[in-house]
């Protein structure tokens, strides 16, 4: 996993557009100020430009002056000198293209793809690979190559426009000296089906959550590089995290490239370094530098959940397990499990903002307590060929809330929702139900592939079932409320399913693009 591949310059420029807005307090400095800083950036916005011997050398030393800037910043010690070489446009176009001919849409990318179209994160029409691979854009900024461990610079950008962005690149370098990112990230990935730990939430995407440390760390030490000229950093300054993530938010929203795009691509490509950065200086301001950087990488975060809540990070949180039955003993006449997973908070808040307003998406993802899902395919249809579609699936998809009021918001807005995501969708009525074994509340509608079943239980769990026949369909609730939920289903592995498009080398390259919208957006601002 080569950080040439993941670790992008991503959000990074996004505060060069937002710098000024503190420049009122440093203007009558005789130091540069903020605004001045932005400007000087801003200034060459050219696409190319031939470096000279001159601004290389002075490029090449200024690879040693950062980085030890890097190590003060975050209290990493340096362990040696970081290799370094200049490429060409023709290099990393001769990468990318490379990269891409070598790019393999497994059959379980097609099962991915497949069980997301089921639950409603992507269009029944859409095609994922096909617009990753036309999403692919140039690399715009340097970047540190884990495996070699080689800082790449290019020759065509100028060395000003690119030393902030090492600050950024050599953070990596600084946590691949001390900790082997590539080391680091694998021990987060666990065999599926081995289970969780005892006592503890299954949703563990701790792969995606540990990206999420080692970009957001890179983007403090951003930050802090371009504040440093005023003598100020993220420490002293922790509000500028917050005022830049709305005009992200925007220009990520307005972008061609991501103006018809899910709105899963949108959050979990921006995710890693949105949130990275907005956890990390939770952390800076909770625990200082300790706990925000070898802190993190000595316990990091374990998914979406701890990463959009910090403070559930902050005070190790334990969320109970919610586990999806094995249901092969009922199901197995009719389907297979074709595939399963978690669904987490960042999932929920997709979901949420696809099908509705980012309001009420904040407020009920942010009472996530957990999530998983297992679609199941019909034997009497062929699976392998890769011709299954949504109509060849059922789906069993359980979660748990904080409140009741909550679970139910969730439970009434996933039932409207179905209108959204069926070409036909007609709500019919729930039988009459008394006593303690009923639900709080029930919805039902018929589709063109069978019948939504959506159910809100006095434990703050919703469980939902699609495409099961009815009498199916109640069999499947009844085992999920028979308390076998510890059995879960084999080969179950509960990592987040928006978070998994991660393990897909065309959807990191996408988040990359993703950034340069960002960069383009706010330095072209007129109002900057």
């Amino acid at each position: 996993m080569s950080c040439r591949n993941w670790c992008p310059f991503f959000v990074i420029s996004l505060f060069v557009g937002l710098l000024p807005a503190l420049a009122f307090s440093q203007e009558s400095s005789s130091s540069p100020s903020l605004g001045d800083v932005a400007r000087k950036l801003r200034k060459d916005t050219t696409d190319e430009v031939r470096m000279t011997d001159a601004d290389t050398k002075k490029l090449f030393e200024s690879v040693d002056k950062i980085f030890t800037f890097a190590a003060e910043d975050t209290g990493m010690p340096k362990h040696g000198v970081v290799k370094r070489r200049l490429v060409s446009k023709a290099d990393v176009e001769k990468y990318a293209r490379g990269a891409l001919a070598k790019e393999e849409f497994t059959q379980r990318f097609a099962q991915e793809e497949l069980s997301m179209k089921k639950l409603g994160f992507l269009p029944r029409d859409f095609n994922l690979k096909e617009f990753l691979v036309k999403s692919t854009g140039q690399q715009i900024a340097g970047y540190y190559d884990d495996e070699t461990k080689t800082i790449s610079l290019l020759n065509w950008v100028p060395p000003d426009r690119q030393q902030p962005i090492l600050a950024h690149e050599l953070t990596h370098a600084l946590q691949d000296q001390n900790y082997d990112l590539r080391k680091w990230m694998k021990a987060a990935l666990k065999p599926a089906g081995n289970g969780s730990r005892s006592g503890e939430s299954d949703n563990d995407d701790g792969a995606t959550a540990r990206k999420a440390v080692v970009e957001g760390q890179a983007m403090v030490v951003y930050v802090d590089y371009l504040l440093a000229p005023m003598g100020r950093n993220l420490v002293d300054t922790p509000d500028l995290i917050y005022s830049m993530e709305e005009p992200a938010v925007k220009a990520v929203a307005d972008s061609q490239m991501l103006h018809d795009a899910p709105m899963i691509l949108r959050e979990s490509g921006s995710f890693a370094y949105n949130e990275g950065l907005i956890f990390e200086g939770e952390l800076l301001h909770k625990g200082g530098k300790n706990m925000a950087f070898a802190g993190a990488f000595a316990r990091p975060p374990r998914n979406s959940h701890e990463v959009l809540q910090p403070q559930a990070y902050i005070n190790g949180e334990k969320l109970p397990p919610t586990g999806v039955p094995d249901l092969k003993q009922l199901l197995g006449g009719q389907y297979e499990v074709y595939d399963s997973g978690g669904i987490g908070q960042l999932d929920v808040r997709a979901y949420l903002k696809q099908y509705g307003d980012r309001k009420n998406a904040d407020e009920v993802s942010s009472a996530w307590l957990g999530g998983a899902y297992v679609t199941y395919h019909r034997k009497d249809k062929p699976a392998g060929d890769g011709s299954a579609t949504t109509a060849d699936l059922a789906l069993l998809y359980i979660s748990r809330w904080k409140t009741a009021q909550v679970a139910e918001r969730f439970a009434h807005f996933y039932a409207s929702a179905v209108a959204q995501r069926y070409h036909t969708a007609t709500v019919r009525p729930v039988p009459a139900c008394n006593g303690a074994s009923c639900p709080v509340s029930s919805a039902q509608i018929v589709t063109e592939e069978g019948p939504v079943i959506v159910e809100h239980w006095a434990d703050n769990s919703v469980i939902v079932s699609e495409s099961f026949d009815s009498t199916t369909a109640a069999k499947v609730h009844a085992a999920v409320r028979d308390g076998a939920a510890a059995a879960h289903a084999e080969n179950s592995p509960q990592n987040e399913i928006g978070l998994r498009l991660y393990e897909i080398p065309a959807f990191r390259k996408f988040a990359e693009e993703i950034g340069r919208q960002i960069a383009r957006e706010m330095m072209s601002s007129p109002s900057r």
